[in-house]
Parts: C-alpha cells; sequence; structure tokens
C-alpha cells in the first residue's frame, strides 16, 4: 500500500503543470558553488602574493566609486569554506525532502554511497598517493616512519582533523580537511535520514507531521552541537583553538542550516510558481542578501587574525543564515539574474571546482618556495621586499597553474574514475554532453 502510494505521489510532483520550480535541478548552485572555492582561492594566493585585489571602475567616477575594492575578501575569503560546506547540506539532504513534502523515492543506501564515493574519493585518493609517494618520501619530509605511516593512514581513513601533526602538521595537502568533515558527515546522514524519511507512513498525515518534527528537532540538536563545541572548545582559554575551530561538530549548525534552506526550497517548488511578482521579489533580496554578507566580510577582516577565527565560529549561524538566503533567493529570482551564476562558463568552473580547490594551495606554496618560479634568491621572498612586478609574474602563474592542474585531474581522473565506480565508460566521447538535469540526477 506504501509502495503505490509512494509511486502515485512521485509521478504527481513530476507532473510538468504543478510548477514551474524544478526541485531536482538547481540551475544557481553550479555558479555559487564555483565563486565560492574562487574566493577561498583568492584568499591563499593573497597570503602567498600579499596583492590585494580591486578593480578600477573609472565608468563610475561620476558617484564617486573609482575602484572596487577586494580587499576585505582576500583577508577573509575563508569564510566562504562555510558556503561550500552549506551546499553540500543543501544538496545532501535535497533528495531526502523531496520525499517528505512531494513523496518522492530516494535511492537506496547503497546506491548513495556508491554515489558519495564516486564523488569523493578518485581526485581525493589521487591527491593523497601523489603527494605522499612522489613528493613527501622522495624529499625525505617525515622526521621518522612512524609519522609517515601516521600522515598516510589518517588521510585515508578521513581522520586527519583528530591530531595535530596530521591536520595542522601534514606534509601532504592541508586543504584536504574540508574533504574528511565531509566524509563524517555523509556517513551520519543515513541514520538522520532513516528517522526523518516517512516511506511507512506515506498514507497519514499525522506520519507527515511526524517527519516535520523530527527535522525541526535535528536542526535543534544540530545547533545546539555547535553551540556546545564553541563554548567547551574553541573559546574555553588556553585551548588550542586552531585543533577545533574546523572539526565536524563546529559545522553541525551549518548542515542545520542547509537543511532547513533544502525543506524552504522544495516547499515553495511544491506550492509556488515562477510569477513576475516572485521573481521581482527573490532578485532584490539575493542583492540585498549579497549586501548583507558583505558587510560581515568586511567586519571579520576588520579584526586581527585570532580575533578573526574565533568571529567565523561565533558568527557562523548567522553567517550561513545569510548564505543561504541568498541561495533561496537566487534559486527563485528572474531568469536574466540566475543566468549570472547559471551560464555555460560556470558550469565548466563547477565541474573543475573541487579539484581546483584540492590543488592550487599546494601549488601556490610549492611554486614559490620549492621551485622558486618566477626566480628569487635569499631567504626573503620577493613579495616581502615588496617587488610588484615578481608579485604580478607569480600571481598569473600561480593561478594559471592551478586551473591547469584542475582541469586535468578532473578530466584525467575524477570524471573517469567516477564513471568506472558508476558502472559506465571511463571516457565518453567527445563532444558528447549531458544535460545538466541528468547530471544532477546522479549528484
Amino acid at each position: 500500500m506504501a509502495a503505490k502510494l509512494l509511486a502515485k505521489r512521485e509521478k504527481q510532483a513530476q507532473k510538468p503543470a504543478d510548477n514551474g520550480i524544478n526541485a531536482r535541478y538547481i540551475d544557481v548552485l553550479d555558479g555559487i558553488r564555483a565563486i565560492s572555492v574562487i574566493i577561498v582561492l583568492i584568499f591563499h594566493f593573497w597570503q602567498q602574493t600579499w596583492i590585494f585585489p580591486t578593480i578600477k571602475t573609472p565608468f563610475l567616477s561620476f558617484i564617486g566609486l573609482k575602484q572596487i575594492d577586494f580587499t576585505s575578501l582576500a583577508k577573509v575569503g575563508y569564510l566562504f569554506v562555510d558556503m561550500m560546506v552549506l551546499l553540500s547540506g543543501f544538496l545532501l539532504f535535497l533528495p531526502l525532502m523531496r520525499l517528505v513534502v512531494m513523496g518522492e523515492s530516494m535511492a537506496g543506501w547503497k546506491e548513495y554511497a556508491r554515489r558519495r564515493v564516486a564523488r569523493i574519493v578518485p581526485s581525493y585518493l589521487f591527491a593523497v598517493l601523489v603527494l605522499f609517494f612522489l613528493v613527501a618520501l622522495p624529499n625525505k619530509l617525515y622526521a621518522n616512519a612512524a609519522d609517515a605511516i601516521r600522515d598516510l593512514v589518517t588521510h585515508l581513513t578521513f581522520t586527519q582533523t583528530l591530531f595535530v601533526k596530521t591536520y595542522i602538521g601534514t606534509k601532504l595537502d592541508v586543504v584536504l580537511w574540508t574533504v574528511a568533515i565531509e566524509v563524517w558527515f555523509y556517513i551520519l546522514f543515513p541514520f538522520i535520514a532513516e528517522v526523518i524519511k516517512p516511506e511507512k507512513r506515506l498514507d497519514s498525515k499525522r506520519g507527515r507531521t511526524v517527519s516535520y518534527v523530527c527535522i525541526a528537532l535535528f536542526f535543534v540538536v544540530f545547533h545546539a552541537i555547535s553551540i556546545w563545541w564553541e563554548k567547551t572548545y574553541v573559546l574555553k582559554p588556553g585551548i588550542y583553538v586552531a585543533m577545533y575551530i574546523n572539526q565536524l561538530p563546529a559545522f553541525m549548525g551549518t548542515y542545520a542550516n542547509g537543511m532547513l534552506a533544502s525543506l524552504l526550497f522544495v516547499l515553495a517548488a511544491k506550492h509556488c510558481e515562477r510569477t513576475r511578482g516572485l521573481s521581482i521579489i527573490c532578485t532584490v533580496a539575493s542583492v540585498l542578501s549579497i549586501a548583507y554578507i558583505a558587510s560581515m566580510v568586511d567586519e571579520c577582516a576588520k579584526l586581527q587574525t585570532n580575533a578573526a577565527q574565533l568571529w567565523q565560529v561565533s558568527e557562523r549561524a548567522r553567517l550561513t543564515g545569510a548564505f543561504s538566503v541568498f541561495i533561496l533567493s537566487t534559486a527563485l529570482a528572474a531568469k536574466w539574474y540566475r543566468f549570472i551564476f547559471s551560464n555555460r562558463l560556470m558550469r565548466f568552473l563547477a565541474g573543475i571546482s573541487y579539484n581546483l580547490y584540492i590543488w592550487h594551495q599546494w601549488l601556490a606554496v610549492q611554486i614559490k618556495y620549492e621551485w622558486r618560479i618566477p626566480h628569487w634568491v635569499g631567504s626573503t621572498p620577493p613579495n616581502q621586499a615588496g617587488d610588484k612586478v615578481w608579485m604580478n609574474q607569480y600571481a598569473l602563474i600561480i593561478t594559471v597553474a592551478a586551473f591547469a592542474a584542475a582541469v586535468l585531474a578532473t578530466y584525467l581522473i575524477e570524471k573517469p574514475f567516477a564513471n568506472l565506480i558508476m558502472g559506465k565508460p571511463m571516457f565518453k566521447r567527445l563532444g558528447k554532453r549531458e544535460k545538466p538535469e541528468k547530471a544532477a540526477k546522479r549528484s
């Protein structure tokens, strides 16, 4: 009985006449993801170049705006790691919310695991093994064999954030900590979903209400965990903050906001249509949310480094709440506005963003200190001496190198091995593109 009802509701939910909001493929997320990764890249590159990014705007001088200064964004661009985690939570909960609200089916947990492995593991494993066997070992970066084995094993088991030597002091790629956080929430998610999903109570309004109550409870509990972690392990005097600021409990509130945003979007998809009035309101809301996010970035950038990190944790709920409003309003905004975040360039950048994130910082440091490109001598890097010519050349080189590495890793490692894991040909014929909507159903 429940299975028949489930199939009927899913069929009804997929009727094109229901509404014009697609709850399966959300086009603007490509651009939002790509921009978030690029902002993090700008932060890491600023750390190495000391170049403060600005755009000259003489055509706006009549209103007193001669240039747009992105200094604050460069100084605290790491805040957009929270946007990346939020997007992950949003997309992870989206199929579950379609089940709760629209009665659509969800993939089984074996399929869920296979998709997560296909998405995360190939590029991650490639980075870990290459850096360990071709960089760390040949260059004798480890003091002893025990340190080497510990670094490798913790990265292979996604537990590197639990130890100072394998997280802060890793000889591999420090940015991989974010993947570890994601993986542990992927493991936790099925247990959460089993409590929420209403497959056994589809024929009961009371049963569906129970699902909404469970969502509310998880939302409160997730935020409570983040608050407890903040007070116990981040704001407590004498604690090594760097080891606790980016652990999974600190991000539980972010995942909670992603869950709520998913629920609100699916409810909008079920009950609303893309009217002109809704598009105008949401476009304005998106612009205002950008302005509010910019004000928070400026607020954080005015603080010293340690205070800014503490701000990130203590204000994470507010920050990711603003990110959620931005995602929802942008997804429901006018078509011309959505095109800014959803076009061929943004889809390409989103496609390589995972590997761009993995490789950009390691390459920037390697090129500067180990390969010394552009060439420099002595113990003081040229940017610290104010050599602007070197700084500009170096910035161009690391940007090209990061994007080249991302393209190669995406199309030679990530996509072929993801296809293999999903039981598809490793290399598809050139010129044959997969529609974004179909790709979204696999993600």
